[in-house]
């Protein structure tokens, strides 16, 4: 939840920042980017860190450095440093989540995965849906320094209650391969300022990319172990992530500047259609469990990609007439990528154990983010390029990105089948 919150809560605040400690916006904006690069550096780095000096050490010390960061950032009196103390804050929290994720599965049976993925799901949603408001409020009533000194009392309790959390298992005596990671950090900071800023830093970051995935199948202590990729339906669903990326992100991006500039809705009633997509989102995540005990995983993934695509086509529709019942499309929106997210994490981690449990959540994550970045930034390009047309083609698009994330899933489990490791429940 922490780690949900804070990757939005920062962005209601730039403004106040900038007011008080100075600088452009440019230079203040690095306050959002530079937790989010950070942080997306650290995601597939923790598993491999945690098998190092242990996960339950690992999660602990990650928790007491997210702390202790936020306070340095409420207590930043210039731009800098404060961009400094996110980056901090940013690389502790990169592997919260797939490690929350690993730890939650190696807790539960495999019959009853499902817990662990309404659990994950659950924060992961409420994080992004309250982190704005709560920044929001806190900032116009407190000022700034409070979104960050929210997050001590929380920080404290968690390290509190992770004194009765027990998966330590042994970690493995062995060296990290800090040139691997450093490939990988410069290709995802290429990757990202590339499709945000400077197209031409993509060029490096395919570079970087293939030096790094060529440089880990080759050494004995990998900074990420790519092996994990021996799992199919792993496999697949990997493929599929940066497509429901696109979707769940781009999606985000362009439903309030439909609803706010076409259909000149106020920023409180664009929140609250958001909030139905969300609520509707969390309800069948927390159901979870029952879903995947009656359903096949693949079944959840379709259902959830056609819910979503109708979403898309409504919403195309009203971007055309600019009107329509924006509550309807809202609904299905969060319905389907709640079944998306059931689903695949249901087909995904079937059969995975130990070690490669975080390994495999902090990839699809990654590669989650990677797509969702990419969809945000070719939608804002496609805005500016085309105004109101091409805010529909944008939509229809994201109606047959998301669809599309299924044939990657589909050919793997083929496969599976033809090799004789499909599972019943996939």
């Amino acid at each position: 939840m922490l780690q949900a919150v804070d990757g939005s809560i920062v962005n209601v605040a730039v403004p106040q920042i900038q007011n008080e400690l100075g600088g452009s916006l440019a230079t203040v904006g690095w306050v959002v980017t530079g937790y989010a690069l950070a942080s997306l550096i650290a995601m597939p780095l923790s598993a491999g860190l945690a098998a190092r000096v242990g996960v339950r050490a690992y999660f602990v010390a990650q928790v007491a450095t997210f702390t202790v960061a936020s306070t340095a950032c409420a207590a930043s009196r210039s731009a800098p440093a404060l961009i400094a103390f996110r980056v901090l804050q940013g690389f502790s929290a990169g592997g919260l989540l797939p490690l929350s994720q690993g730890i939650l599965m190696s807790l539960y049976p495999a019959e009853r995965r499902g817990t662990a993925v309404a659990l994950v799901g659950f924060a992961a949603v409420l994080g992004p849906l309250f982190g704005p408001a709560l920044g929001g409020a806190l900032t116009d009533r407190f000022g700034w320094p409070y979104i960050f000194w929210v997050n001590v009392p929380l920080g404290l309790l968690s390290l509190l209650l992770l004194r009765n959390l027990h998966v330590q298992r042994p970690p493995r005596p062995e060296g990290m391969d800090l040139r691997g990671a450093g490939l990988l950090a410069a290709a995802l900071v290429s990757l990202q300022l590339g499709v945000a800023h400077s197209p031409w830093l993509l060029a490096p970051a395919l570079l970087f990319g293939w030096l790094f995935v060529r440089r880990e199948r080759s050494v004995l202590s990998p900074a990420v172990d790519l092996s994990v990729v021996r799992y199919r339906p792993l496999a697949g669903t990997l493929g599929a992530a940066p497509l429901y990326g696109i979707g769940l992100y781009a999606s985000v991006f362009l439903i309030p500047l439909l609803f706010e500039r076409q259909l000149s809705m106020s920023a409180t009633a664009t929140g609250l259609a958001l909030a139905v997509g969300a609520v509707a989102s969390a309800i069948l995540i927390v159901c979870a469990q029952p879903l995947l005990t009656r359903f096949r995983a693949r079944s959840l993934c379709a259902v959830g990609a056609v819910l979503f695509a109708a979403a898309m086509l409504l919403l195309a529709r009203i971007a055309h007439t600019s009107s329509g019942d924006v509550y309807l499309p809202q609904a299905l929106r969060g319905a389907g990528t709640g079944l998306l997210y059931i689903g695949m994490n249901g087909f995904a981690f079937e059969g995975i154990d130990g070690h490669d449990l975080s390994t495999s959540a902090s990839l699809f994550y990654l590669l989650r983010q990677l797509g969702g970045t990419a969809g945000v930034a070719l939608s804002a390009v496609v805005l500016d390029a085309f105004g109101r047309s091409g805010m529909v083609a944008a939509l229809i698009a994201l109606a047959a990105a998301v669809p599309l994330s299924l044939l990657p899933m589909s050919a793997a489990n083929r496969r599976a089948e033809a090799s004789g490791e499909a599972r019943v429940s996939a």
